[in-house]
């Protein structure tokens, strides 16, 4: 009896019910009830009572004690070989009850019923199953699953019908529940889920529970599982972990279990029978459900989920990022000979050291980031025009790339820093040229003898071939080659030509030779007559 009045105590203590509680020891439900509640009357505490003699314990409990009875002698016999059949009946592959009744009876010829064989095989099973309350810690979970059933939306065009998923996740410490309707169990409709459970909550928890859904885990595992990368890479942008649910334990997460309960009963009702075209117009009707159903006081509670959630968790659930998750994607292109690869018809550009690998795109909506054994080479903003090209000049491809009026642009605007008669005269070139590939590139090698002859002559080159009105590259050359900026510009000092400093040609005869040898060859007019 002692024993059996511990073992009451203990399942009681450890949240175990009373119906549970008399299934599992054999006792009536009344008794137990009574146990328990002149446990509670005593005020004392299950180790206080753990210290008592039998005779004490029996004393205190003595209401009880003609209910307790001993088993018959054939029930003795059967719990001698229960241990074994709950050994052949654990598992998929386990011998069912009816093969293990059959060699019951061929041991024992007075053996018990079926149905009473059945009974005391599942209560032994049962204690020898017995779990421990679970005490739930404010902010530090949140259990993810899908309901069963399905609810469905009409195809306004065709009527057809669709059905769609539903999603129920809870916060196990307040109990406090989220419900939506999405297209699918794919990963990209459970990380919409919980993404919005996750601001209908206000903050995040330290770790998400799923159960071992395809979307969230690749390879269920006792102690490591392996964890679907996008599913992963959305809890690590709120900062949480991953903690699977162990396989064929639904007391894991019996909370989202009995929420999938509370679902069908509280929440499908409010969207049964009526016609709904599309998953938002059906969450919209889901939503107010889910408030009356947080609103709600709970059952033998004196408080509703929302205001156990306000009290005990709210504060405690970490704040959320500004900037939603957006899932990435991932290809493998290989990068063609013109440095460019393409990703929806559109052409982006990469360093020609690249050229004919294969790279791995990493990408959203907004931007791509492109990698190179686990390197990265470089980022572009996404842009889905077809056929078009994205460039950037950092990349240092050959050709031109982008607008010759930009890039004019930005070579007069050199000239401008230089000198405002440069800007003058290649604005003259501008208008001469008139076609803008070739006005940039006029312009660009005419900038580019500054950096041979030096701005000062280049200067006062370009003064002098606007006041001539020779207005290309090839003559301006000529005309610093041969100094004629020094000839035309009487202002241009002796010791500054070219001449002066040796810079000459040795075999350049110069004028004095011409004038010399002009001078000695020619012969008076009346020695030509003679």
């Amino acid at each position: 009896m002692h024993c059996k009045i511990t073992q009451i105590l203990r399942l009681y203590s450890h949240g175990v019910g009373i119906k549970s509680i008399s299934r599992m020891l054999d006792v009536s439900r009344n008794t137990v009830r009574r146990y328990v509640r002149m446990y509670q009357e005593m005020g004392r505490s299950m180790g206080e009572l753990l210290k008592l003699d039998e005779g004490k314990l029996r004393e205190l409990f003595s209401s009880g004690e003609e209910i307790l009875r001993e088993p018959s002698p054939r029930e003795r016999k059967l719990q001698e070989l229960l241990p074994g059949y709950a050994l052949r009946n654990k598992g998929r592959n386990g011998s069912p009850k009816k093969t293990l009744y059959e060699d019951y009876v061929q041991r024992c010829p007075d053996a018990l019923s079926y149905s009473r064989f059945c009974h005391l095989l599942s209560q032994y099973m049962n204690h020898e199953k017995v779990i421990a309350h679970v005490e739930h810690i404010p902010g530090d979970q949140m259990y993810i699953d899908f309901a069963g059933d399905k609810l469905s939306i009409a195809d306004s065009r065709t009527g057809e019908i669709v059905p769609c998923e539903v999603a129920v996740i809870v916060l196990p410490a307040s109990k406090m529940t989220y419900v939506e309707a999405v297209a699918s169990q794919s990963k990209e409709d459970l990380i919409l889920a919980c993404e919005n459970a996750l601001h209908y909550f206000g903050g995040a928890p330290l770790a998400f529970v799923p159960d071992n859904l395809k979307a969230a885990v690749v390879k269920p595992d006792r102690v490591e599982p392996v964890i679907q990368e996008d599913f992963a890479a959305f809890a690590e942008h709120y900062g949480c972990a991953v903690y699977p649910a162990r396989v064929r334990h639904p007391q894991d997460k019996a909370l989202v279990e009995d929420a999938v309960r509370l679902a069908y009963k509280e929440m499908y009702p409010a969207v049964e029978g009526k016609v709904f075209h599309s998953l938002t117009s059906l969450n919209r009707e889901l939503v107010k459900a889910l408030e009356d159903f947080n609103g709600r006081k709970m059952h033998d509670r004196p408080f509703s989920r929302r205001e156990r959630f306000m009290e005990t968790e709210r504060d405690c659930l970490r704040p959320l990022p500004a900037k939603r998750y957006t899932i990435k994607k991932r290809k493998v292109v290989t990068v063609r000979r013109n440095s460019y690869f393409s990703l929806f018809q559109h052409n982006y550009s990469v360093p020609a050291k690249y050229i004919g690998k294969r790279v791995e795109l990493i990408y959203d909506g907004d931007t791509i980031e492109v990698y190179c054994n686990l390197r990265i080479v470089t980022t572009h903003q996404r842009d889905d025009t077809p056929y078009e090209y994205t460039t950037k000049s950092s990349h240092n491809l050959p050709g031109h790339h982008g607008s010759y009026e930009d890039d004019i642009k930005e070579q007069f605007k050199k000239a401008t820093d230089m000198h405002d008669d440069v800007y003058q005269y290649l604005k003259l070139v501008e208008q001469d040229k008139k076609y803008p590939p070739q006005v940039f590139r006029s312009i660009r090698s005419i900038l580019s003898l500054c950096d041979k002859y030096g701005k000062d002559r280049f200067i006062k080159a370009c003064r002098i071939a606007k006041e001539c009105g020779e207005y290309s590259y090839t003559q301006l050359k000529w005309m610093l080659r041969n100094g004629e900026d020094y000839d035309l510009a009487p202002d241009t000092e002796v010791e500054d030509r070219p001449e002066a400093h040796g810079k000459a040609h040795k075999n350049v005869r110069g004028a004095d030779y011409y004038y010399n040898n002009n001078k000695t060859s020619r012969k008076p007019d009346n020695e030509n007559k003679q």
